[in-house]
């Protein structure tokens, strides 16, 4: 990372915005003589501080208001019940296993979690100096009004720094698209690996999912007009919608392009689709820069002009393809998924269209219902039930939650017992290294230690060499606290180090023996390190691979809603496009997780080439559903009249459907009953095929209503299909529980 790159950063810029708004009051209070009050609303500030992140305006004031009524609170509780042990044992284990079980439900919910450990912390630190109910309100208040205050001023800049924060997720966005396509040129290769290249497109394909949702977070709930073209925020709407088009347009494309350079026959078409997805990729990239600076900037002409003649030429190839087509079921193929991959170039061409018109601000199409588009936004809720559903020792959130009330209890009361003089920087210390998984907890463990050894060592060299008095311990932890958020998100151990900056000179700014810091700082830091490594290996532990049997039934869950509303919309007298996009919208959030959960077993067991593999190989079926469902939307939008001319297509597709209940355990079905329903379908297909290939041949008129039967047919035999590899794989997989 560049200097330049660190400055303009986000995180940078959000470390700024707190040094400001939280050292004002603490200045202002100072130079007044009020220097308690002047702590106490640094503290409140830095209680909300967590919560001014990029999400919309309702969300963020809600959250902010929550953290600060409750943190003031458990800061109050926490200052009187020291004097009662068991009292206070039972009310710390009880608040912090409710707030870590809460916490990994969402990341907004993970972000107040932590502030109100922190509340936690500083409740116990303070107790001794606080004995009294009288004491503590006042200090209680002061808390309140700093956490007031930094609400307020976040809600001041947040208009000046929404676009900003839009416009930075959107170049990402557009980034993260571009890098799809530009995987996307492997599969025209027929000696790159397409198991390979299938995975990467579907790591990629989650990154540009997350940084959708990245989007929702900062645009779908603003109290605003979030359709008017004439604003940024309602350009960004429009170029959102592109945008998620184009991800699915490339997903169901996937399906298509792995067979292409399998045919020697289409090696004529082979150059005009990279020529065509490399324009794509250009295309993106120019956005991408256009939007930094709102830049209307049209693509140069001559890129146009070529883009189009480029799919003018593949639509000239095909039409002679078509014409010199023998009666071979094999080439017919070829041709069908020629025409449908330059379908789909024709639409991915109008959504970049779109985008550039919003760009110039000519003209914007929407086909969602402006008044549903907030469904989309990310909602922060969690059902009674599905809460319910993970009180359980089977739940990772459960195992978490009572690992961590567990850990930090006994490290608090483990360094109580040995006599250290701050205790609850050993409970702080467990909070932050232990977290759901089993490598974000290592990487954690190890970076706390580094930074808190090096963060000692300067602060000491600090401290000797420059005697610092009271406004330059004032300066160092504060510009320390800066520091340390820009670099929370980029590297845990530089962020830790600069934390025990903080610490260190904060104690010296409140005329505290600054060696026994330093020292209890350090060994309290090593002692929690070694009760979070025995914890995360023999606590409980529960590692992702045991989670992946659950997420790899959600992601068919989320496939399996999504092809019931395809059926659902060609049954129905319209095409509903806004609950279809929301069906969608599910589908990938789900194989995002999958992926995810896939990524961290890899790294937690390496060890486990047999379970990976097969959940590799899963997870990539699955992704070959996804796209064959978004082939059947996509067809559906470009043929909204498209109805079921033969009942027996339908059929089909309800066999198929039901081969997906099966997996998921809403319908039991043989093995026997599975292969002779595939049987059937096969028999069917191959006089489907049969009778296309005489169509083509005869240029009839019924070619283009029959092969769109066929196309429904092909598809549903192709989803029967993986479903039997669906559960052979899954009968195969084995025991993960026993991983460790």
């Amino acid at each position: 990372m560049t200097l330049k790159e660190y400055i303009t950063s986000e995180d940078t810029e959000s470390a700024f915005r707190f040094l400001v708004g939280a050292a004002l009051p603490l200045l202002v209070a100072t130079g007044l003589g009020y220097n308690e009050l002047g702590i106490f609303m640094l503290l409140g500030s830095t209680f909300v501080f967590g919560i001014d992140i990029p999400i919309a305006l309702p969300k963020k004031l809600g959250f902010m208001v929550l953290s600060g009524l409750l943190s003031a609170l458990i800061f109050l509780v926490f200052t009187q019940v020291k004097d009662f042990p068991v009292l206070n044992g039972i009310l710390l284990f009880v608040t912090l296993f409710i707030l870590n079980f809460l916490s990994p439900f969402s990341s907004n919910f993970s972000i107040v979690a932590l502030l109100l450990n922190l509340s936690v912390m500083i409740g116990l630190s303070m107790a001794n100096t606080i004995p009294t109910w009288a004491a503590a309100l006042p200090k209680a208040g002061y808390l309140l009004l700093g956490s007031a205050w930094y609400t307020l001023y976040a809600l001041l800049l947040h208009p000046l720094q929404r676009p900003r924060q839009l416009r930075r997720r959107l170049q990402e966005c557009l980034r993260l698209t571009a890098d799809y396509f530009a995987g996307q040129a492997a599969l025209f290769d027929p000696d790159v690996s397409r198991t390979e290249t299938l995975l990467v497109l579907s790591r990629r394909q989650a990154d540009v999912v997350e940084s959708h949702q990245q989007i929702r977070e900062v645009l779908l709930r603003e109290p605003m007009n979030i359709t008017n073209p004439e604003t940024f925020m309602g350009r960004a709407t429009y170029f959102l919608a592109n945008l998620v088009d184009l991800i699915e347009l490339a997903t169901a494309s996937a399906w298509s392009l792995q067979a292409v350079p399998d045919h020697a026959e289409e090696e004529g078409a082979v150059p005009l689709l990279r020529t065509l997805n490399e324009y794509v990729v250009s295309q993106l990239r120019q956005l991408e820069r256009q939007i930094a600076h709102e830049d209307r900037t049209l693509a140069e002409p001559m890129q146009d002009e070529n883009a189009e003649g480029t799919l003018q030429q593949l639509t000239e190839y095909l039409n002679g393809m078509k014409a010199r087509t023998p009666s071979g079921q094999e080439s017919a193929e070829e041709y069908r998924q020629l025409r449908r991959l330059q379908r789909y170039f024709e639409q991915q061409l109008l959504l970049l269209r779109n985008m550039r018109d919003v760009m110039a601000r000519r003209s914007a199409r929407l086909d969602l219902a402006t008044d549903r588009i907030r469904q989309f936004a990310i909602r922060d809720t969690i059902g009674w039930d599905y809460l319910r559903s993970h009180l359980s020792f089977k739940s990772g959130f459960f195992r978490y939650a009572l690992r961590m009330a567990l850990t930090a209890v006994g490290a608090y009361y483990l360094a109580v017992g040995l006599g250290f003089e701050y205790p609850s920087w050993a409970l702080l210390t467990v909070l932050v290294i232990l977290k759901p998984g089993f490598s974000l907890s290592k990487e954690r463990l190890a970076h706390r230690v580094y930074g808190t050894v090096v963060g000692v060592l300067v602060g000491l060299g600090l401290f000797y060499v420059f005697q610092p008095g009271t406004l330059a311990s004032m300066a160092i932890f504060l510009g320390s606290q800066f520091f340390a958020f820009s670099f929370v998100k980029r590297q845990y151990a530089v962020t830790s180090c600069f934390f025990t900056l903080f610490v260190l000179f904060f104690y010296s700014y409140l005329h505290l023996e600054f060696m026994d810091a330093a020292f209890y700082r350090l060994l309290d830091t090593v002692l929690a390190a070694g009760l979070c490594w025995l914890s995360i290996r023999f606590v409980f532990p529960y590692w992702e691979v045991q989670n992946l049997p659950t997420v790899v039934k959600e992601s068919l869950r989320a496939d399996r809603s999504l092809l019931k509303n395809v059926l659902d919309q060609v049954d129905a007298d319209a095409l509903a496009l806004t609950n279809y996009k929301l069906a969608r919208k599910e589908a990938f959030l789900k194989m995002d997780d999958l992926l995810n959960s896939y990524r961290l077993a890899q790294i937690e067991s390496p060890g486990q080439t047999e379970v990976l593999t097969t959940i590799q190989r899963i997870s990539l079926l699955i992704y070959t559903q996804l796209s064959l469902l978004l082939s059947l939307g996509s067809f559906l939008k470009r043929c909204p009249d498209y109805r079921w001319g033969d009942s027996r297509v339908k059929g089909y597709l309800q066999e198929a459907l039901q081969g997906v209940d099966s997996l998921i355990g809403n319908e039991e079905r043989t093995e026997t009953e599975q292969d002779e329903i595939e049987q059937n379908a096969y028999g069917e297909l191959a006089i489907r095929r049969r009778e296309i290939d005489q169509l083509l041949l005869e240029n009839s008129e019924r070619y283009l209503s029959r092969v769109h039967d066929l196309f429904w047919v092909e598809s549903a035999f192709e989803l029967m299909e993986i479903t039997h590899k669906l559960r052979r794989m899954m009968q195969l997989t084995p025991d993960a529980r026993s991983a460790k």
